[in-house]
């Protein structure tokens, strides 16, 4: 009874533990049911998750000091006023080095006051990628993968100020906007950017969590059938969650390293499936493995069960043989008696 309930009953730190160093026990973690198994990966991806979102905080960090710097030194003294920008420029800004992954180009043009002159500047500076345009009175981005799919969205001052900031601010200059970039109420969009980060890497990642365990449960199953082994999926697809642990913490790491040293690891993603492979194979491999040895066991017991019966035949043969002289004799003695009578 007190096995059972520490089957039932493995805490999360056990549950890695196991899930890293104990193939043994991927079948006794099974027991506890498909839904607990989907809740011990959905912890483990919070966990990761969290790691992710400092990752992409501190990166955006590194952003928005590198802009703040790159505005002071390379953009000419502006001001925005009632949602307008006003710029002494002889002729248009364009950045194609940007520091920052997901943003390809970035054009200020706010000598484009028509929309005729807007869409041929657009249509000139526009890339493949992602492309930011800073005109007169506004922000467009344009998404563009081939020339049949193009998404443009367009923003006011007023409202980019207000998605980062929370504020409505309608007019600033250039020093009030570095300032404001370098300060510390630059913290509550990150704790907004933080936040919305988390929820949004958190769903993508137990998504992709389940669809990859889903994926090893598929292995397994086959595994197993090619080794003669009949589980339910269920159980199989719980050995393969756990299965994912240490390809999970070894993302941790890999998290860690590269925003210190920026190392990349080229097939990182095939090794991170292929880890779980192994270690669902091996477990499924443990369990043939067992299976064996308990048949034979059983044939062992059931050889020993055979001898002794026939050791205990052959020693009731000969009791069998003297009981049966006995009574031939007691026959011949009973037959003998008349004959002793009649004399």
């Amino acid at each position: 009874m007190k096995e059972k309930e520490e089957v039932v009953n493995i805490n999360f730190l056990k549950k890695v533990w196991y899930s890293i160093t104990n193939f043994e026990q991927y079948p006794v973690m099974a027991t506890e049911g498909l839904l607990r198994a989907i809740k011990y990966l959905t912890i483990l991806t919070a966990i990761v998750t969290v790691f992710t979102m400092i990752s992409s905080l501190l990166q955006m960090n590194k952003v928005i000091d590198n802009l703040a710097q790159y505005i002071e030194q390379n953009i000419p003294d502006f001001s925005i006023t009632e949602g307008k920008v006003t710029m002494d420029l002889e002729q248009p800004i364009i950045i194609e080095k940007v520091k920052y992954t997901g943003i390809d180009k970035v054009v200020i043009n706010p000598l484009a006051e028509t929309d005729e002159q807007r869409e041929q500047s657009e249509e000139a500076e526009t890339v493949s990628g992602i492309t930011v345009f800073f005109f007169s009175d506004k922000i467009v981005l344009i998404s563009k993968i081939d020339e049949e799919q193009v998404n443009k969205q367009i923003y006011t001052y007023s409202e980019f100020v207000k998605n980062y900031t929370g504020k409505n601010i309608q007019t600033f200059n250039k020093a009030e906007l570095i300032g404001y970039l370098t300060s510390s109420k630059m913290m509550q969009f990150y704790i907004r950017y933080g936040a919305s980060m988390y929820i949004y890497l958190l769903l993508i990642n137990i998504i992709y969590a389940l669809a990859v365990s889903l994926e090893i449960a598929i292995f397994g199953w086959i595994t197993a059938t090619l080794a003669k082994i009949r589980m339910k999926f269920s159980v199989i697809y719980s050995m393969a969650i756990h299965s994912l642990t240490l390809s999970m913490i070894l993302n941790i790491c890999y998290i860690i390293v590269n925003y210190f040293i920026n190392f990349k690891i080229r097939y990182f993603e095939t090794a991170y499936v292929v880890i779980a492979y192994i270690y669902i194979a091996a477990t499924i491999f443990i369990l043939k493995d067992d299976l064996i040895k308990r048949m034979q066991e059983v044939e062992r017991i059931r050889q020993e069960q055979k001898k002794v019966k026939e050791e205990i035949k052959e020693q009731e043969e000969p009791k069998e043989d003297e009981k049966e002289e006995k009574k031939k004799e007691k026959d011949k003695e009973d037959g003998e008696e008349p004959q002793g009578s009649e004399a």
